[in-house]
């Protein structure tokens, strides 16, 4: 797998940039792609909206971006980022990957550990099922894939009379 992104509009006089990110998911069915921004050096800067730099968001929509099975495709999106004061950052866009295949098993061992609670008698008052023997711990979800691009330098300044 593998993360790239440009700038794909903004200027160094205007806060705000686009970038036009690509995800390469090597003919994996993804289950869930999100976005951030990892802040290398410089002035602050937003994604999305508002999101901070480490505050993951989902840039797809199911109603919007799914297929008729519900699957998106993650390929591409575009970044809105500002900058909070004039001056020069230096980002990478970060992402986290679950492929389908991760989650499907995930649901598939959740059910599986389910079963075998109730089989044991598992509720509140008997946290270790009827008989007290019921030790196991839920599964753990899987663990996404952490992408980075490049880094990419934004400036915001403005020009002096000459």
């Amino acid at each position: 797998m593998n993360i790239t992104a440009r700038r794909s509009s903004g200027s160094t006089f205007s806060a705000e940039d686009r970038l036009e990110v690509t995800f390469d998911s090597d003919n994996q069915t993804m289950a869930s792609v999100v976005h951030t921004i990892e802040l290398v050096s410089g002035i602050n800067v937003t994604h999305g909206g508002g999101g901070l730099a480490g505050d993951y968001l989902h840039y797809k929509a199911v109603e919007r971006d799914a297929d008729a099975d519900g699957i998106i495709d993650y390929s591409d999106i575009e970044m809105a980022l500002v900058q909070e004061s004039q001056g020069t950052s230096v980002i990478k866009v970060v992402c986290e990957a679950v492929t389908k295949a991760d989650a499907d098993n995930f649901t598939v061992e959740m059910q599986a550990y389910s079963q075998r609670a109730i089989d044991a008698g598992v509720d509140e008052e008997n946290p270790n099922g009827i008989d007290g023997t019921f030790t196991e711990t839920t599964p753990n979800p899987p663990t996404p894939t952490v992408l980075k691009t490049g880094e990419i330098t934004l400036e915001w300044s403005t020009d002096t009379f000459v």
